[in-house]
C-alpha cells in the first residue's frame, strides 16, 4: 500500500523542484528545474499546487487556478495533473482529484474544470470515472510569435 499525502502549497521545498521538472519531461513537457522555480515565481498569488507525495518522492501534483471571464462564473480548474508513471492506477490520480475539489469548494468556487487534450483518452476515461462529464469540444490555435517575429529580422553576417 502506497503512503500517499497530499501537500496544498504555493511554493514547494526545494527538493521537489527537481521532481517536477522531471515528472514534466516524462508527461512530455520539457522543463529544467530553473525553469520549474522561474514559472512558480511567475503564477498568479491565487495558484496553488498540490503535491502527491510518498515520503520523500513527488507521486504526482495538480496545479490548481481560479479562472474569471466574462462567459462563466468564477470557475476552479486544474491546470495540469500529473502522476509519474511508475506510480499511476494506484489511486494518486484520484486523490490528487478529490484534493482539487476539496481547494474549490473551500475557496468558494461551485464547480471545477479539468482540461485534457484530445489525444489523452486514458485521461478522458479516468475522469469519466470520477463522474466528470465532457462539456466541450474546442481546438487549440496558437502562433510563435518569436519564430514569427525572428523571421522577420534581417540576417546579420557573422562577426
Amino acid at each position: 500500500m502506497l503512503n500517499l499525502q497530499i501537500v496544498r502549497t504555493r511554493h514547494p521545498p526545494e527538493p521537489y523542484i527537481v521532481q517536477l521538472a522531471t515528472l514534466q519531461i516524462e508527461a512530455g513537457y520539457p522543463a529544467k528545474p530553473d525553469d520549474i522555480r522561474r514559472r512558480l515565481e511567475s503564477l498568479p498569488k491565487e495558484d496553488r499546487l498540490l503535491l502527491a507525495t510518498g515520503g520523500e518522492t513527488l507521486l504526482g501534483y495538480a496545479h490548481l487556478r481560479v479562472t474569471r471571464d466574462l462567459l462563466n462564473e468564477e470557475t476552479a480548474e486544474v491546470v495540469a495533473i500529473v502522476v509519474a508513471r511508475a506510480h499511476r492506477r494506484q489511486g494518486v490520480g484520484r486523490r490528487l482529484v478529490a484534493a482539487s475539489e476539496t481547494w474549490a469548494l473551500e475557496s468558494g468556487r461551485a464547480r471545477l474544470l479539468l482540461r485534457t487534450d484530445v489525444v489523452r483518452t486514458e485521461a478522458h476515461a479516468f475522469f469519466i470515472a470520477l463522474g466528470y462529464e465532457e462539456s466541450s469540444t474546442t481546438l487549440e490555435f496558437i502562433r510563435d510569435l518569436e519564430r514569427f517575429r525572428q523571421a522577420d529580422r534581417p540576417t546579420r553576417p557573422p562577426s
